[in-house]
């Protein structure tokens, strides 16, 4: 269970030193890799949250796999995350981060999901619409969900545009429903 508050502490002082270095993107590529280790590797997360393994041999550990690879920003934010025993929060540390980047670049996350997959130009398409219609610029994610029978579903910020084919059978019930009762 990870800690919210704490991650964005860390994200905050993580994202202002990167800044202030100009290498947001470098850090957050690192990061992207770590968080990826993490969640992909079920043995080195256990290793990693593990009790049992002491905050020496975490360190050391991290030093022979990161050191050579990533920058020295990244690798004294990790660092310090193990010394601090805060090693659970690398994913939400990551996730606050690109939070933070985007603000600070005035971009938008549109997470969209298509019945089938979308081609590389639909995606653009939609990206550019979007886009259009928020005025700033989009980051997309995009996912397949047969669920939605055809068409697409996109959530952006706090916002869900349903342009699927199950949307609009769901509004055509509820429209039916709600005439049958006025009926009576």
């Amino acid at each position: 269970m990870h800690d919210a508050r704490v991650a964005r502490r860390y994200a905050n002082a993580l994202f202002a030193t990167a800044l202030k270095n100009n290498v947001v993107k470098s850090v957050e590529d690192d990061f992207s890799g770590i968080a990826g280790l993490v969640d992909g590797d079920k043995s080195f997360r256990e290793f990693l949250i593990s009790p049992y393994v002491g905050r020496e041999e975490k360190l050391k550990i991290a030093e022979r796999l990161l050191s050579d690879r990533i920058p020295a920003i990244s690798m004294q934010a990790v660092r310090l995350m193990l010394e601090k025993r805060r090693e659970a929060e690398i994913r939400a540390v990551y996730d606050e981060f690109v939070a933070l980047r985007r603000k600070h670049h005035g971009v938008v996350y549109a997470e969209v999901s298509s019945a089938e997959a979308l081609t590389k130009d639909q995606e653009k398409q939609i990206v550019a619409k979007l886009g259009l219609i928020s005025g700033k610029t989009i980051e997309a994610s995009f996912s397949v969900d047969p669920k939605l029978i055809g068409g697409v579903r996109v959530r952006l910020e706090n916002t869900v545009l349903d342009g699927s084919l199950k949307g609009g059978l769901e509004t055509l019930k509820d429209r039916l429903r709600h005439d049958v009762l006025k009926q009576f």
